[in-house]
């Protein structure tokens, strides 16, 4: 399932949010393929990607370590 998301960052910044995106992107390997990030501006970015295992994607994402840290930094994800 091929699928685009905008990451809107509320309390922190693209670079900021980029690295966090970055640090479990080997996590994240196992379970979507063609990860393509685009920043929009310094709080904006689109992500698309599509979904291998959809289970996986969904336990990764609600991983503790995962939601404070979006929490942390404002991080609203809307599927566009």
């Amino acid at each position: 399932m091929q699928v685009t998301a905008k990451v809107t960052i509320q309390n922190s910044t693209y670079e900021n949010w980029y690295n966090f995106f970055l640090s479990y992107s080997e996590k994240r390997a196992d379970f979507v393929k063609n990860e393509k990030v685009e920043k929009i501006n310094s709080n904006e970015a689109k992500v698309s990607f599509e979904i291998i295992d959809l289970e996986g994607l969904t336990e990764l994402s609600s991983s503790k370590e995962i939601t404070e840290k979006e929490a942390e930094m404002g991080i609203l994800t809307e599927i566009i």
